[in-house]
């Protein structure tokens, strides 16, 4: 498995926050940590999509690239308009997803993401933030490989800091560690959350 240096994300929207607060087990039985990140189209993810093409190359070298477009490696970038946006029981679009592009963070059980507020200040329960809330994370890029999947790209998160907590219409349904103080300053109080960056091509464009 190769791994991606750390990075801070762009402004995100939080989703399934539950797997922040309270370990969540997939179809195999594996406990993780995970939170979904969700990007207006057309915002400038351009360093997660270096960070996923760092981590594919020093595993499979340079023909990785190509491997991406031809989709033999799976991308880590997920369509909010697409199926991946759609819950699997209703097939109806999750609140929030559509217009977007999404990445599935997740962290393994003995390592549970540090969450903080915009003083730096722990956030222990789901209260402080509910799905739908905006913020940051420190994220890495990191590869896998299985016979039942093949090849893929997934994200894995240490810490979150919480920029606008989610209320009312706002909040979505559903639900070795990092030295925080380096890795998040203060944030001033300016209102509303910020508005997408600029489009980015990022990574030439390897993952759409």
């Amino acid at each position: 498995m190769a791994r991606s240096s750390d990075i801070r994300t762009p402004l995100a929207r939080l989703a399934f926050t539950d797997g922040l607060f309270k370990l969540q087990t997939n179809d195999q039985g594996r406990e993780s940590w995970n939170v979904s990140l969700l990007f207006p189209k057309g915002s400038d993810i351009s360093e997660l999509e270096k960070a996923a093409l760092e981590a594919a190359k020093e595993e499979w070298g340079d023909k990785a690239a190509q491997m991406i477009k031809d989709g033999i490696i799976k991308s880590p970038f997920l369509d909010g308009d697409g199926k991946q946006g759609k819950s699997k029981k209703t097939g109806e679009p999750h609140k929030g997803f559509p217009g977007t592009r999404f990445i599935r963070c997740m962290s393994g059980k003995d390592y549970r993401p540090k969450v903080v507020d915009r003083n730096v200040q722990p956030v222990l329960t789901r209260d402080g933030c509910p799905s739908g809330s905006y913020g940051y994370a420190m994220v890495n890029a990191f590869t896998w490989e299985n016979r039942e999947n093949g090849k893929g790209i997934t994200f894995g998160i240490s810490a979150v800091q919480v920029a606008k907590v989610a209320t009312g219409d706002e909040v979505l349904g559903g639900g070795g560690g990092i030295d925080i103080e380096s890795a998040f300053a203060k944030i001033p109080d300016e209102g509303e959350a910020p508005e997408s960056t600029k489009t980015g091509a990022g990574a030439a464009g390897l993952f759409g």
